[in-house]
């Protein structure tokens, strides 16, 4: 079942935009609290009254502290954003409400209707717009912020926007000042606490975004709700909130936006790509076709035709199809909307978005090493290498036997191209926790990554050895090649000799200086790659 409550800020119904025009002000309550704390049993009832005396000029969202209480359930539910927002303003006491930043810094207790009526009175250079949707059967909230300044609004600012909880109930006391009913209480900041960073805003600039997030620690799914803020980080000024009405209206008829490349690698050497996009309308009408151009470095390599049919809100991912592009030291890969329903996009400041290449890190003769610390779930974990000019399965590992251990495994190379490593997570969690995956060439590592969702993927190119004047090496030789049983090996120096089979197990090491002899029936009629060499340098005969 899938509920969709669409709200918007009640102070926002006019749909035209007036250049200097001024906009009634939602204020932003933050309040500090603890379910062990007296004073705030004691003045969190009058708060709460002025609240929701103020119902639709006041958007309250309340962070959970750890003291004097330290097992508050609702700080223990999200630790990180609720002490984020504490070291914002560096509270050190609870209760404790800011109010827009910067107009009120204090105990609840010193904020009376009268100042609410005072702070209500100063106009906001912006005008904003929320919706949500809360989606029982996938357990996730997606809020739609929109907003659009009506005058300049200097500075650095940010877009916050907060998931909360209307009204939790507890048949027993969870804390020890005996209060059993919480409000407005913060469940995650979204994205993350870092908020969203906007881009200048002047009169007329116009933003747009859309989060999702996975429910978690909420009582009852019914008393979700949302609010949202611009925020100056330096001066701590809030500009302006937005919270939740019965009705929206969206700032334009068409519009859309495009976000979230995805199924490219942030390591090429290839020149390959198929991305995919999050098309999203924010527009009144149904987005039913969109031109949507590729570019890699500026140049445009094919242009995407979409049809479909997106409501307001909606969003859909498109496949943008293969791509082939020279590969630089550093490489942008963009998409950009050309228009949306056969006409221009009303709002085209978010009509582009941008994903960075590198190319592929080149390895020359190093001895690699995959490098897997496994999390909670170490059956889902599974890995192969292939090369990509061919497909090839080079070699594969997992899945793992132990949770939160860590293994390394020599991967063995034994022809110079470009190679694909894919990491993949049954469980579609990626490495959670403290697991980890990586690629180390010698002592260097060439990538690694842990929060992946079901795979990702990254490539890199090997060279088998260095030029003969590097290779340290270079004087080695192994005979008879191919073998019916004994073979020779001639090294310089004092190297190291390691034998592997196709699966990627150790048969054989030995030292070796000068001359070694090996009898390869002992490991079974097959094709080998002899290893002789050091970290730094070393000889792969297949």
């Amino acid at each position: 079942m899938k509920r969709n409550l669409l709200i918007v800020a009640s102070l926002l119904m006019l749909f035209s935009l007036k250049v200097n025009a001024q906009n009634d002000r939602i204020l932003l309550f933050e309040c500090f609290t603890n379910a062990s704390c007296g004073p705030c049993a004691a003045q969190n009832p009058a708060l709460d009254a002025l609240i929701n005396a103020n119902a639709d000029r006041i958007a309250a969202i309340k962070y959970h502290m750890n003291w004097p209480g330290e097992n508050d359930p609702m700080y223990l539910h999200n630790t990180a954003d609720n002490n984020s927002r504490r070291s914002v303003y560096n509270i050190n006491s609870v209760p404790h409400t800011v109010v827009d930043g910067t107009r009120y810094n204090g105990m609840p207790s010193g904020i009376n209707q009268n100042t609410v009526n005072q702070w209500l009175n100063v106009t906001s250079p912006l005008e904003m717009r929320l919706a949500y949707e809360v989606d029982e059967a996938a357990n996730t909230i997606t809020v739609h912020v929109m907003g659009r300044a009506t005058e300049n609004v200097s500075g650095n600012n940010k877009l916050y926007v907060g998931v909360i909880e209307r009204e939790i109930h507890y048949n027993t006391p969870p804390g020890a000042n005996g209060e059993r009913d919480f409000y407005a209480v913060m469940k995650k900041l979204l994205p993350s606490s870092s908020g969203i960073t906007l881009s200048p805003l002047q009169a007329g600039s116009y933003f747009a975004y859309s989060f999702t997030w996975e429910l978690a620690n909420v009582y009852n799914n019914d008393q979700l709700d949302a609010i949202a803020w611009v925020q100056n980080p330096d001066t701590k000024v809030v500009h302006q909130a937005c919270k939740s009405s019965s009705s929206i209206e969206t700032f334009y008829t068409n519009e859309a936006s495009v976000t979230d490349i995805t199924n490219v690698k942030k390591m090429n050497c290839s020149g390959d790509a198929e991305p995919k996009v999050v098309l999203t309308n924010f527009g009144s009408n149904a987005l039913t076709s969109a031109e949507l151009e590729v570019l890699v470095n500026g140049e445009s390599l094919k242009t995407v035709e979409w049809t479909g049919n997106i409501a307001t809100f909606g969003s859909e991912t498109v496949e943008l199809g293969a791509i082939t592009f020279p590969v630089e030291e550093e490489n942008q890969l963009e998409v950009r909307i050309k228009g949306v329903n056969g006409v221009d996009d009303e709002a085209p400041t978010n009509d582009v978005t941008s994903f960075a290449i590198k190319q592929a890190t080149q390895t020359v003769g190093k001895t690699l090493k995959v490098n897997i610390r496994t999390d909670s779930n170490p059956q889902e974990t599974t890995w192969k290498v292939t090369k990509i000019s061919t497909g090839e399965v080079i070699q594969e590992g997992g899945p793992y036997d132990n949770p939160t251990t860590m293994y390394t495994e020599e991967l063995v190379i034994t022809e110079d191209g470009c190679y694909d490593f894919t990491i993949y997570d049954s469980g579609c969690d990626g490495m959670s926790g403290t697991g980890i995956y990586g690629m180390r060439a010698g002592s260097t590592t060439l990538f690694s990554g842990s929060r992946f969702g079901c795979s990702e993927s990254t490539e890199f190119t090997y060279e088998v050895t260095a030029d003969v004047e590097e290779n340290l090496v270079s004087g080695t030789s192994i005979y008879p090649n191919p073998t019916s049983g004994m073979v020779n090996i001639v090294c310089k120096g004092q190297q190291t000799v390691t034998i592997i089979n196709m699966v990627g197990q150790k048969v054989f090491e030995s030292p070796c200086d000068g001359r070694l002899q090996i009898d390869m029936r002992a490991f079974g009629t097959g094709v080998y790659a002899v290893i002789v060499g050091n970290e730094t340098q070393r000889v792969v005969v297949k």
